[in-house]
């Protein structure tokens, strides 16, 4: 009888340990740190934003392909097209929070700026999937086939979806959720910069085959009308802007331009191998290069490099947390 009940409590102990989530080291909130999304070891290295240095890696062991982070700078989130669910952390703990059950599809995700509401864009559904701050779905918009880059505006009143494939782009009132209009934009559209002083929708582009995309799209955000173009080759994927001007990366040609704020470019630098993210932040660029697993720190004034920072295997999205 003793042994059955040793036995038993045993097979409960084992039980409850293998329902308990794994815990990683936590972030502090007053420290500032670059976060490295790096796909291909499926983990997430944060890096001290003042000297690079490693705080943590955290080894997820899921096939993530992005992430967001909520406007308080507290929980990340993680999804990929082929989870079922969308991951959540408590960067200040290290926890995981309770997982948001979307079903497969989610290839981008952006917050409100008040953080009440999420959106995501769903490549199964073909749709911009509009969430509760608890994860609960409130609205479902259609759009087009691929919807990899959502940009919300300052106030959160408009979101716009870029698609991938389907040469659309939706712009979407966030308040009463429904798609207002779309336009044209080029097939493998990718990255984009909401500029409302300027009333400006910049559009970057990947391309596919020997049709690679070298061009910079910008649409009037009032009616989508193109306004112009600006050449930015090879591969405009992604953009920032700060008080020096607007910096393009393109892929392709592994190369980040300063254009103006009127679109005159200004200087170029030659950056990392294969690379595919970039964030400002203190003056400074952050460009992860997915090939040799680092990030590149370029000085925003001279357009020289500082340093460069190890990250895991394949960077592919980088995410700024800044210290409170």
């Amino acid at each position: 009888m003793k042994r059955a009940i040793v036995w038993m409590l045993l097979c409960w102990l084992l039980l409850l340990s293998g329902c308990v989530k794994t815990s990683f080291p936590p972030i502090a909130d007053s420290l500032s740190v670059i976060i490295s999304l790096d796909v291909k070891a499926e983990t997430v290295t944060f890096l001290n934003a003042n000297n690079g240095e490693k705080v943590a890696r955290w080894h997820i062991n899921e096939p993530f392909q992005g992430g967001a982070l909520s406007p308080d700078g507290r929980t990340l989130l993680l999804y990929g097209r082929n989870l079922d669910r969308v991951y959540r952390y408590d960067l200040t703990t290290g926890k995981p929070l309770r997982e948001w059950k979307t079903g497969s599809g989610i290839v981008s995700a952006v917050p409100s700026p008040n953080g009440r509401t999420w959106f995501f864009g769903d490549s199964v559904h073909n749709a911009v999937r509009v969430t509760g701050r608890d994860g609960k779905e409130i609205a479902r918009l259609s759009v087009g086939q691929s919807p990899m880059t959502l940009l919300v505006n300052r106030a959160g009143t408009r979101l716009y979806a870029i698609d991938f494939q389907d040469e659309r782009a939706s712009v979407i009132d966030a308040a009463r959720r429904r798609v207002i209009h779309s336009f044209a934009v080029p097939k493998f559209a990718l990255g984009g910069l909401v500029r409302e002083r300027q009333g400006e929708l910049w559009v970057g582009g990947h391309g596919s085959g020997s049709k690679v995309e070298s061009d910079i799209h910008i649409y009037s955000l009032e009616d989508g009308r193109l306004l112009r173009t600006l050449a930015a080759p090879v591969m405009p994927v992604d953009f920032a802007e700060t008080n020096r001007g607007v910096f393009v990366l393109s892929h392709g040609s592994n190369t980040v331009y300063r254009f103006s704020p009127d679109g005159k470019k200004l200087a170029s630098a030659s950056v990392g191998a294969n690379p595919f993210a970039m964030e400002a932040a203190d003056g400074r660029l952050y460009i992860a290069s997915y090939d040799s697993d680092e990030i590149a720190v370029i000085d925003e004034a001279t357009m020289r490099p500082i340093t460069r920072c190890k990250t895991g295997d394949g960077p592919l999205q980088l995410l700024i947390r800044e210290g409170r």
